[in-house]
């Protein structure tokens, strides 16, 4: 039912060539440099080279021209700051290149990036004309592999990551991200109802038959489970993923662009999307240019989450604080509305002559202002 999450990435180690025929090829040309050390022939030097790199390849790891190499489009990690390639390229020049990316070959004498893109991106910003690889064949589901690759990562930001965990999901059972966020959150709420949230969080741990055998106390459909375990599968808290990871696929697009551009976290843009049209009571254009500068405040000072929401909070009462006001003073108005409306002529000749002048004198000092206005 659930399907097996394969080509982990704990096989990033794995060789183009299964063992047994690697150790025999390896043994045939290193057989075949031995005879040319003793027939002396004169292309000798060239000819070792030439079989000691084939040794080299059958080994797995291989230095590619970088020229040669092309990312992969389908990766989740579509984020790569220029402050993530420089700390990257820091650390590359200083300790060197620890672990090798992982590559595909493609019929056109190219390969494909299965791991390290900001390894190869840092390693062009160095200047290196090789880098240090593994070959391996392509994956059945490269989108998957790929994705299985960076979950760990803790530098992905949330929303590559969301994103790509949707997609996963829509490729399983052709639900949309819309959709998925709701029957998502409507699990979520029905399985803490029951009181068995940490049930669920425990099962990321065990095994696929393990995870399968305790969906079944959380009374779901067929349909929630295959989405559970799906989740369950890449390691994943399903009730995390609801709160923490898609509620970033809902984001402004000004709060997603800062997260993919400018390295907004995801709690900040979380905060940040408070400041909506809805929660100023004000126009869309109104709301994203206070939503733009308090984004930009917040990266360029640095703030915290707290401080974040500090600032959100100030937004919100300067804009609801004013509508309050705004309407205080409309019914101050229709109050005097009302008191004018009842003036009766008995009321009037009650008055004295003096009050009448001042009266009507300040009415039509009243009516000017009230012309200028709306003039």
């Amino acid at each position: 039912m659930a399907r097996t999450v394969s080509n982990n990435v704990d096989k990033k180690n794995q060789r183009a060539v299964p063992k047994n025929q690697q150790d025999q090829k390896i043994s045939e040309l290193q057989g075949e440099i031995d005879k040319l050390r003793v027939n002396q022939s004169p292309q000798l030097i060239d000819v070792i080279k030439e079989l000691q790199d084939k040794l080299k390849k059958t080994t797995g790891e291989l230095e590619i021209d970088i020229s040669l190499i092309d990312a992969n489009p389908k990766q989740p990690r579509q984020t790569i700051t220029p402050e993530l390639i420089q700390a990257k390229a820091r650390l590359l020049k200083k300790y060197g290149q620890i672990t090798p990316i992982i590559l595909v070959a493609k019929d056109n004498n190219r390969y494909l990036i299965l791991d390290g893109q900001l390894r190869y991106e840092a390693a062009k910003v160095l200047d290196w004309k090789t880098i240090r690889a593994f070959l391996v064949p392509m994956p059945s589901d490269i989108e998957q592999f790929s994705l299985q690759t960076f979950l760990g990562f803790e530098d992905l930001n949330p929303l590559d990551k969301a994103s790509a965990i949707a997609l996963e999901v829509q490729k399983a059972i052709n639900l949309s991200q819309e959709k998925l966020t709701g029957v998502l959150g409507t699990i979520i709420k029905r399985i803490e109802r029951l009181g068995k949230i940490k049930e669920l969080a425990q099962l990321v741990a065990v095994s696929e038959e393990e995870q399968l055998k305790g969906l079944e106390n959380f009374a779901i459909n067929d349909e929630e489970q295959k989405i559970l375990m799906i989740l369950l599968e890449l390691g994943l808290n399903p009730a995390s993923v609801k709160t923490n990871l898609l509620p970033m696929l809902s984001l402004p697009s000004d709060l997603k662009i800062a997260i993919r551009q400018k390295g907004l976290k995801g709690a900040h843009a979380l905060a940040l999307c408070r400041i909506s049209a809805k929660g100023l009571n004000v126009s869309e254009s109104v709301a994203k240019r206070e939503r733009t500068k308090a984004t930009n405040k917040v990266l360029s000072e640095n703030l915290t989450v707290p401080e974040t929401r500090d600032i959100v909070k100030s937004i919100k009462d300067k804009y609801l604080k004013s509508k309050t006001s705004a309407l205080k003073q409309s019914r101050e108005i229709n109050g005097i509305i009302q008191k004018m409306n009842s003036l009766s002529v008995d009321f009037l000749e009650s008055a004295s002559e003096i009050q009448l002048k001042e009266l009507k004198d300040l009415l039509q000092q009243k009516l000017v202002e009230i012309d200028n206005i709306i003039i």
